[in-house]
């Protein structure tokens, strides 16, 4: 039986386009203790949808073709997230208040106001 675990670390906002309401957010993980990064473009909509994606991008990362055997144990393969549940409400909470805010943007009419909140999106990090 063989096995991987992954711990998301971190997650942060790398650019933020307000027009096309999309961001790319890196978010940091280790699998088996090596730390690994993956950068992916999200339309800030909906956050469950975002969340759903980042932890789907993370397992997938480590698809492994299994060599067939005698043993039966010898061709299962665990691929699980440490504490997703908590990790899942955590990134849903980050994701809510991320989109929140760019809602928020988008009806802004004052300059220094809009450069405040758009800077404020921009340099957002969430460490677990």
């Amino acid at each position: 039986m063989q096995k991987t675990i992954y711990k998301v670390k971190k997650v942060e906002v790398m650019d933020f386009k307000p027009k096309e309401a999309i961001s790319n957010i890196k978010i940091t993980f280790t699998r088996n203790d090596q730390v690994e990064q993956v950068v992916k473009e999200f339309n800030l909509k909906n956050p469950v949808e975002i969340v759903n994606n980042i932890l789907l991008e993370i397992k997938k990362k480590d698809r492994m073709i299994v060599e067939d055997s005698d043993d039966v144990l010898q061709n299962i393969y665990i691929t699980r997230i440490e504490n997703e549940e908590e990790v899942e409400e955590k990134l849903l909470y980050f994701f809510q208040g991320l989109c929140s805010k760019f809602s928020k943007i988008r009806s802004m009419t004052r300059a220094p106001d809009y450069m405040k909140l758009y800077d404020e999106i921009k340099t957002t990090k969430f460490v677990l």
